[in-house]
């Protein structure tokens, strides 16, 4: 009897630990290594740094401070504080501004944006490497996501490139 019921809990422990949750809802912080420079500022380390200062803070439609941020002004004061650059404050603006890039063709810096709701609702993040972006989740805040996600990957509507190197 105790053989049948040790091989029914490796059975379970086995199942147990070979399943894997489809979604992560945060990455951890890793350092991309990148040769992308924008006026002599490493975009990946600035990127990165701005992330450290805000990981973690919730969402909150029309949001600018650690109250609660949205997705828009994450990307408007990643861009202005650590990047130098102004650039809209909304969705649909930064949506409408610089180069169109593949989603194959995308570099540090580049903005991810996505149609997340049939109404149009739009949302945007800022592509890093390795097919992660930083963006701002409505349910776990600033946060880290992969483009590979079913999610993502089923609501992916363009990439903008706003950032050009000299």
């Amino acid at each position: 009897m105790k053989p049948i019921l040790f091989s029914i809990f490796l059975l379970f422990l086995i199942t147990a630990c070979s399943t894997k949750n489809p979604y992560t809802p945060t990455k951890p912080l890793v350092a991309y290594k990148t040769n992308t420079t924008y006026n002599h500022i490493n975009v990946s380390d600035a990127l990165l740094a701005h992330y450290k200062q805000w990981q973690g803070v919730g969402y909150k439609y029309g949001g600018q401070d650690r109250e609660g941020i949205d997705c828009s002004y994450l990307v408007y004061d990643v861009y202005r504080k650590e990047l130098r650059k102004n650039i809209p404050r909304t969705t649909l603006y930064q949506s409408r501004s610089g180069k169109s890039v593949k989603k194959k063709d995308l570099r540090t810096g580049d903005l991810v944006f996505f149609l997340t709701s049939k109404k149009g609702s739009r949302h945007v993040g800022i592509y890093l490497s390795h097919g992660d972006f930083m963006h701002v989740s409505t349910s776990h805040g600033v946060m880290i996501s992969s483009l590979s996600n079913p999610y993502w990957r089923a609501h992916y509507w363009k990439a903008k490139r706003i950032l050009t190197t000299n």
